[in-house]
């Protein structure tokens, strides 16, 4: 196998975005899963949408009872905002598709602010003004 293929094969990439539902279907012949219904607001390029636009990501169908769990537990509380993993597959007509890996509440990043302010507080007690 070449590096290209090693790459290809390896194709990810995360998603933030609200979650409005997670679904799942089993149907009789033994084909199961799921799918993550994400919506973002609306970015105008499509004029045949109006509100917000829905992406739908796969997910494997052991993940909607993981994630069910955690709703009756009070962890998660649907719609919410959320970061999924996924793999980027190749599907009809050459378009991409999205499949889950895995799937977290979202919690921005605290970055250090490299530009702190002065304070505006008052000396304290102990705490003398700069001399000039």
């Amino acid at each position: 196998m070449s590096l290209d293929q090693a790459l290809m094969e390896q194709m990810r990439t995360t998603v933030i975005g609200n979650v409005e539902s997670v679904t799942k279907y089993e149907i009789d012949a033994g084909s199961k899963g799921g799918s993550i219904w994400v919506t973002k607001p609306n970015t105008g390029k499509n004029p045949n949408v109006l509100g917000n636009e829905i992406i739908k990501i796969k997910m494997p169908f052991e993940m909607f009872e993981q994630l069910k769990n955690k709703q009756e537990s009070g962890e998660y509380s649907f719609p919410m905002l959320m970061e999924i993993l996924c793999d980027i597959d190749m599907g009809g007509a050459n378009r991409a598709v999205l499949s889950a890996v895995s799937i977290r509440k979202y919690i921005p990043e605290t970055v250090p602010d490299s530009n702190p302010k002065p304070s505006d507080k008052k000396p304290g007690v102990n705490e003398s003004k700069p001399s000039a």
